[in-house]
């Protein structure tokens, strides 16, 4: 079994919804969520250990140094149907990260079954965590409301817009130095919490 943190950056080619996101506002509306009108720009990975550490490097996979084709071909050797506990991706909200890779991977002629992606894949998603210590509310539950991430990703393609790709590798790197510090942490309560549950 080996499990890996996973995260997608995406950049949007509609105008607007970059003047929005450079404003603050958000990405409503039916454009910012299609795979069609968007684009991955990062996949980033890395094997963690039992305890949830990190083993190696984080792997960043860059779209602006080659292109998203070649980023998402290189990814979907490691994302196998036929070796599926060979990745078993970490992370938070992970069907979106899953579910965009997927449908833009079609866009190259790379077909992964639906029924894999959202139900054979093992996958751990601590969203749903944050979600119950968040006392079952939306609102106030992204994970830089748990960690030191100062930030949602709502900026990013703003960066990546105005060709600041410094800035996104900062941002992905300290995230993901975030999540996994927290993920640690949460293997070694859960367990805890587990045993008060059913001993209380």
């Amino acid at each position: 079994m080996a499990e890996y943190y996973y995260d997608i950056e995406v950049g949007y080619t509609d105008p607007e919804i970059i003047r929005r996101l450079r404003t603050g506002g958000k990405t409503w509306g039916k454009a910012s969520f299609d795979p069609l009108a968007c684009k991955i720009i990062t996949i980033q990975y890395q094997a963690l250990d039992r305890s949830g550490r990190g083993i190696g490097p984080l792997k960043i996979l860059k779209e602006w140094e080659c292109s998203e084709e070649l980023i998402i071909k290189e990814f979907s050797k490691i994302l196998n149907p036929k070796r599926v506990w060979d990745f078993i991706p970490v992370g938070y909200n992970i069907y979106f990260d899953l579910g965009m890779f997927r449908r833009r991977a079609e866009v190259y002629g790379i077909y992964y079954d639906e029924w894999f992606i959202y139900h054979n894949l093992p996958c751990i998603d601590i969203k749903h965590i944050c979600l119950a210590m968040n006392n079952f509310q939306f609102k106030g539950c992204g994970l830089d409301k748990f960690t030191g991430k100062e930030h949602s990703g709502a900026i990013v393609p703003v960066w990546y817009h105005d060709h600041e790709y410094e800035k996104i590798i900062n941002y992905v790197e300290k995230e993901a130095r975030e999540f996994i510090l927290f993920y640690q942490k949460l293997k070694q309560k859960m367990p805890e919490f587990r045993r008060w549950i059913k001993n209380r």
